[in-house]
């Protein structure tokens, strides 16, 4: 857990609520973007190497 920056693992319905955001219309202007659901995940520098 200390490796993840939100303090907490993801769940399902945190996917289930971006796809939702994604099919409403107050994500219609997004067009080809790779959006990442993992709580900051990939800025983390420690996370590639472990720690």
């Amino acid at each position: 857990m200390k490796l993840i920056p939100y303090s907490r693992i993801g769940e399902i319905d945190d996917i289930g609520r971006a796809a939702v955001w994604l099919a409403s219309d107050h994500a219609d202007y997004i067009t080809g973007a790779g959006i990442f659901i993992n709580r900051s995940m990939t800025l983390y520098p420690g996370f590639a190497t472990g720690g």
